[in-house]
């Protein structure tokens, strides 16, 4: 079969009246969320109309947001071509439903059956009303009459030849060969009009055809704003570090449009924050399904409906054969960025794990980082310096932020040991807004430095961002010792939680080979209850959640012994299931400890001792109950194999079997009595452990 071809003269063009004139757009507020709020400002009524351009695929999202905020100018009224969804447009119009299925010239001339059309045929046009389309079956099927062919056939191709049937006005029948019809064209501009429709739905949901909005009410001038799908914003920041003085920071937006409108002198703002956006079917018409309620007798009305019945109908489009948009749902958006590192912690039966302790004050850290991150509003605007001219299709960056920046470059490592540093930067929003994430290319001494991703930056907020490898800069680690000194111990939740101070030592030397100083970070894996001794300064990342050393080297300068003392209070995390008796064994001589804590741990020790004698009963026991279960096993085997008469009291098999099995009763009497004594053992250690419960 032919795949479908309609000519020019079958599509109607959506005039719009030439009176109507679009409303300019003045200002653009781009947001992150892949949206933008297009304002416009004009005159409304007088000697023309006015109009919103829209893309057809956008009409949803002006419906649902189009605002009025001129003073002068009323809008009583909105008015749009209704769209229709290509499953009704396409039932309308007779064509298949299911806009995936291909639309052949059959299936344009089925839905043409009664109607009149202009068919060119072999050179030669005929004019008529379509009769029926008919078809010969396959040489296979053995007959050759021409009949109306099954859906099958029709999908298929599974026919000879194909003929429409046409019926002049003067009555005269008239049959021609599918395969040499070129072109089909309705007389009727309503039916044009219908497949015109069904190809208007298509190219609405594909493309961004262009719609209008069509204004009425009162003269005068009016704003307009609404929201309409954009790309996204996005930031780009060049860092100039200097020499002496403060270093400068520049913002670029880089924006895009994708729309059919010329931007000129227009308003460009740009959005920092995320407001919820939605997409939501308003623009097609949408129907409700009514309940079909018949008689209760069944009332024969065969003049009326010939071959059908009102319950055929109700069955025809019940369920899954409702006609509608398709799937339609929402999107949403969303992002961010950011990085961490440090300990974690959790309590249960099968191990221990450690957290920063909340007994033991050894430093406060994170007071270094103080009042930073406090976000003074929830969304900043960024407003282009100039106006923006972009053509359609175009895309720009634009300036939207430069000034003076707190940075100072610094060498970094994440920690102590035998490395090579990294070129870093440590910035600090100093603007009073919020700085959105993108890319940052730093420049230093007239040069590119390197570049990063900068994480979104709250106001005051700080970060220390790697930007390149420093391999003038190495550390040796000549000695590390770590040690830990319990100084409480709690019971809480089933846990025996140990309050430490760990203390680690370490000797290293760096090696600075450049001519310029370095001031070298030093990540340490504790967190904000530490103190540092033998450092420079001490800091804090809050970014990840660490501890810093910073120590000046001098340039050019050979390494020197250096000694740190980092000691941290961190708490020890042991379930009850994993309670050893060696844990409890050091905890009980260990002078760290408060009297009446080891006094406690001591009481504890002993009831975990003979607990840990009864585990080992079971243990035992449960060998010995497998092994007399086993020999029971293999005794039956033997007796069974032996046959009959074999289970006579005088066969030593059989005293053995009896004797094994008498054995295992006891056995099993003896596990389940100590099993019991376990549990009691356990309890009663469980109690001695609650003396330890944390103080209020």
């Amino acid at each position: 079969m032919r795949p479908l071809w309609i000519s020019s003269s079958i599509l109607l063009a959506c005039a719009s009246s030439p009176r109507d004139h679009a409303l300019p757009l003045t200002k653009l507020r781009l947001y992150e969320t892949g949206v933008g709020y297009f304002e416009r400002h004009g005159e409304l009524g007088g000697a023309h109309g006015a109009s919103v351009p829209v893309p057809a695929s956008h009409v949803d999202d002006a419906l649902k947001s189009l605002v009025v905020l001129g003073k002068d100018g009323t809008v009583s009224q909105v008015a749009f071509d209704s769209r229709q969804s290509p499953a009704v447009a396409r039932a309308r119009a007779g064509l298949p439903v299911e806009s995936t299925e291909a639309v052949r010239m059959l299936d344009l001339l089925l839905a043409l059956r009664g109607h009149e059309v202009i068919v060119r045929h072999g050179g030669r046009s005929t004019r008529g009303r379509i009769v029926d389309v008919v078809g010969a079956p396959a040489p296979d099927d053995g007959d050759p009459a021409t009949t109306s062919p099954t859906p099958a056939q029709w999908a298929g191709d599974e026919l000879r030849q194909t003929f429409v049937t046409l019926v002049s006005r003067s009555g005269r029948f008239r049959r021609i060969d599918l395969a040499s019809i070129a072109s089909a064209r309705p007389t009727d501009p309503e039916d044009r009009r219908r497949f015109s429709a069904a190809l208007d739905a298509t190219v609405d949901l594909r493309s961004n055809t262009g719609r209008k909005l069509e204004l009425a009410g009162k003269g005068g001038p009016v704003r307009i704003g609404s929201l309409a799908e954009a790309p996204v914003w996005r930031a780009s920041y060049r860092l100039v570090l200097a020499d002496q003085g403060a270093s400068t920071l520049q913002g670029w937006a880089l924006v895009h449009n994708d729309t059919d409108e010329a931007w000129n002198d227009l308003t460009l703002e740009l959005v920092n924050g995320r407001p919820d956006s939605f997409l939501y079917p308003l623009a097609a018409p949408r129907y409700e399904r009514r309940e079909l309620q018949v008689p209760e007798r069944e009332l024969s009305s065969v003049p009326q409906l010939l071959t059908t019945t009102p319950d055929a109908l109700w069955g025809d489009f019940a369920g899954d054969e409702t006609i509608g948009l398709g799937n339609i749902g929402l999107i949403g958006h969303g992002g961010g960025s950011g990085s961490g590192s440090g300990y974690g912690y959790g309590a249960g039966r099968a191990g221990s794990s450690q957290r920063i302790s909340s007994l033991i004050e050894v430093g406060d850290l994170a007071a270094l980082a103080a009042g930073q991150g406090k976000a003074t509003r929830t969304v900043f605007v960024y407003t282009a310096a100039e106006l923006v001219d972009l053509a359609a299709g175009r895309s720009a960056m634009v300036p939207f932020f430069a000034g003076g920046a707190d940075a100072t470059a610094i060498t970094w490592m994440d920690d102590f040991g035998n490395q090579t540093s990294r070129h870093a930067v440590r910035l600090t929003n100093s603007t009073g807004q919020t700085l959105p994430e993108g890319t940052l290319a730093v420049f230093e001494s007239g040069g590119f430095a390197g570049e990063v991703i900068l994480p979104r930056l709250q106001p005051a907020e700080r970060r220390f961002l790697s930007i390149g490898d420093d391999p003038d800069t190495e550390m040796t680690v000549a000695k590390r010792e770590v040690s830990q000194e319990t100084k409480r111990v709690v019971y809480e939740r089933d846990t025996l939680v140990q309050h430490a101070i760990r203390t680690t030592r370490v000797s290293f030397e760096v090696d600075n080979r450049s001519g310029q100083p370095r001031q070298l970070y030093v990540g340490i894996p504790a967190g904000s209850n530490t103190a540092i001794e033998g450092a420079d300064r001490v800091d804090y990342d809050l970014d990840r959640g660490r501890a810093l050393a910073v120590f000046d080297v001098a340039a050019a300068s050979d390494g020197k012994p250096r000694d740190v003392v980092i000691r941290e209070g961190i708490t020890t995390h042991q379930g009850f299931a994993a309670l050893s008796v060696e844990v409890l064994d050091a905890l009980a001589t260990a002078t760290s400890l408060p009297a009446n804590e080891r006094k406690i741990v001591t009481e504890v020790l002993g009831r975990r001792r003979a607990q840990a004698e009864t585990e080992a009963r079971i243990a035992k026991l449960t060998s010995l109950v497998a092994v007399a279960d086993a020999d029971i096993t293999r005794l039956r085997g033997h007796l069974a194999a032996m046959g009959e008469g074999s289970g006579s009291e005088k066969n030593p098999l059989v005293k053995r079997l009896l004797q094994a099995e008498d054995e295992l009763t006891r056995l099993r009497a003896e596990l389940e009595a100590t099993s019991s004594e376990l549990e009691t053992r356990s309890r009663a250690t469980r109690q001695s452990l609650e003396a330890l419960a944390p103080p209020a």
